[in-house]
């Protein structure tokens, strides 16, 4: 036999039958539930966590006066603008309700509908919405000069641009019988 005739002959043999499909083994599956198992672990732990982070931060704005950690007091009530950045704006309202808007550099970092805390040992003044928002520390409390009502927080002054007057004495929302 030629090269050419063997050459034409192993072209000419069928190829070989295809490999039946596997079932997938046991040890797969168990695999599979194990990583789910784990994940779901990891996700409750995560929410368990969450929720219990959340709880201290409502207990804490619940506290009163007599707590190192309490509403802001009426001197910082008001809308409050960065004399060096405008844009950003950090109001308070009388209630203890806050909303920021802070600029710094390409960041925004905006909270509305926070609470706004006065750490009265760190000197920390803080705007959360349960516990993510931003905090500063008050280099100067709010003082008046030439300029108006002015604040330093974290070396940045703000301004006072407007105030809003106390609450009335009007009854606290709910049911009354």
């Amino acid at each position: 036999m030629r090269l050419s005739e063997a050459f034409f002959a192993a072209l000419s043999t069928p190829p070989p039958p295809p490999v039946p499909p596997t079932s997938p083994s046991q040890r797969t599956g168990r695999a599979t539930c194990l990583g789910c198992a784990i994940a779901l672990s990891i996700g409750a732990i995560v929410a368990v966590i969450l929720v219990v982070i959340a709880a201290q931060q409502i207990s804490n704005t619940v506290r009163s006066d007599e707590s190192h950690k309490s509403v802001v007091g009426s001197s910082y009530v008001g809308d409050w603008q960065d004399v060096s950045n405008p844009t950003s704006v950090i109001q308070i309202l009388p209630n203890g309700v806050a909303s920021c808007h802070i600029v710094h550099g390409t960041t925004n970092y905006t909270v509305t509908g926070g609470q706004a805390t006065f750490d009265k040992q760190t000197k920390r003044l803080a705007i959360k919405f349960f516990f993510v928002g931003p905090s500063w520390h008050v280099d100067e409390p709010p003082h008046q000069t030439h300029d108006g009502l002015v604040m330093k927080l974290d070396g940045q002054i703000f301004r006072k641009a407007r105030n809003y007057p106390a609450p009335s004495n009007s009854k606290t929302p709910g049911v009354s019988i």
